[in-house]
């Protein structure tokens, strides 16, 4: 690795086990600053002076070349430039013994790890317009190592076998309070519960009159809400759902007949926050809906014969806003001044009309006669 001093730092807080080897190029760096310096200084040397200094130290060791360092003068050893790289070399001895580390197999260079780090980690890391968190950058190299040393189904073998741990740890944690409860409980209860001494002794006394205890007396025992089934617990979207339906029919609590007694004579009963009830069964509500139909054919000026084949849901359609127009008013309403036939011809301008097959019963040619009848049944009926 790099000699820097925090590199140096991590290592020994971590593995102060590990071999520590500087990074060959880095030690040629400072010693061809070095040879500058010296030449800088008035000192002169032959044009291969670096290779054989590099070759010195490959092969020999750092010691040789602090000896020759040894030998110059205290005034130029003095001097900023040259005293800063020789403190670097001094300092950092015993991670240059490359000849040791060859013997033993070791790398002398970081290139590998250099490289590894670009075609690795920063062609999957440091693509154009991604952003990582922290706690996501771990996971992704585990994976990207394991595809890069082509060891992918040895390691889906272990996620999977990580993966499941956590499950299970997470479900232990998400039932031990559960349990606890339950067991708190069972405690409680069985404090609760009479000794047998005094079961027997109130068997065998004369049983005492029935006494009715009503629900404001009756004694309440609590019962956690983690001991429930799940199906019993209201969840927070049944909760919510609960409320909207009482604040949208809060203002339908009102004193109407409607309300409160059935057209057959049955009294209502209505749950707060539901709506009103109108009919006490399905029965009466098909009766009242039959009368209706019944009151809008005989309330139609045409009789029940208006209505062509095919479009007998008209009139049922609109027998709440004939019923709301007196006789005098429903017959200027629907007998305009052109005396049109409803179903036949258009109702206002007299136009024959063309209906179609299953469809609605037009009574107009068009919206323009549509909205002048309107406006003159505006005007009749104020």
């Amino acid at each position: 690795m790099d000699g820097a001093d925090w590199c140096q730092a991590f290592t020994e807080r971590h593995r102060p086990d590990a071999v520590r080897i500087l990074d060959f190029p880095h030690a040629a760096e400072h010693i061809a600053k070095l040879l500058e310096a010296l030449a800088q200084a008035g000192m002169r040397f032959p044009p291969q002076m670096l290779d054989r200094c590099l070759h010195i130290l490959k092969h020999r060791g750092p010691r040789p070349l602090l000896r020759m360092a040894d030998r110059l003068g205290s005034d130029l050893a003095q001097q900023k430039g040259l005293q800063e790289h020789l403190d670097y070399l001094r300092k950092r001895e015993a991670l240059m013994q490359y000849p040791a580390f060859r013997r033993d197999d070791w790398p002398i260079g970081s290139g590998m790890v250099e490289s590894a780090n670009k075609n690795v980690v920063e062609a999957r890391l440091k693509g154009a317009g991604m952003h990582w968190q922290r706690t996501h950058v771990n996971p992704m190299l585990a994976l990207r190592n394991a595809v890069c040393n082509d060891r992918w189904q040895e390691m889906w073998q272990k996620a999977l076998a990580q993966h499941r741990k956590l499950q299970a740890l997470q479900r232990s944690a998400r039932a031990k309070p559960r349990t606890q409860a339950l067991r708190a409980f069972g405690n409680s209860s069985r404090l609760s519960s009479p000794p047998p001494s005094a079961v027997v002794s109130e068997q065998l006394s004369p049983p005492a009159p029935f006494q009715p205890v009503s629900e404001a007396t009756a004694p309440l025992v609590p019962v956690p809400e983690a001991s429930q089934p799940r199906s019993c617990r209201p969840s927070s979207r049944r909760k919510r759902h609960t409320a909207r339906n009482r604040v949208k029919y809060s203002h339908q609590k009102s004193s109407e007949m409607s309300g409160e007694v059935c057209p057959c004579g049955t009294s209502l009963t209505r749950s707060e926050g539901h709506r009103t009830k109108q009919y006490c069964s399905d029965r009466c509500r098909m009766r009242a809906y039959r009368e209706r139909q019944m009151q809008a054919k005989l309330l139609s000026p045409l009789g029940p014969a208006a209505s062509l084949s095919g479009s007998s849901r008209a009139p049922a359609r609109s027998w709440h806003k004939r019923a709301a127009l007196s006789g005098s008013e429903r017959v200027s309403c629907s007998l305009q001044r052109s005396g049109g036939v409803k179903g036949e011809t258009c109702l206002f301008c007299g136009t024959r009309l063309v209906q179609s097959m299953g469809g609605r019963l037009r009574e107009y040619c068009s919206g323009r006669c549509r909205q002048r009848a309107h406006r003159e049944r505006k005007a009749q009926v104020s």
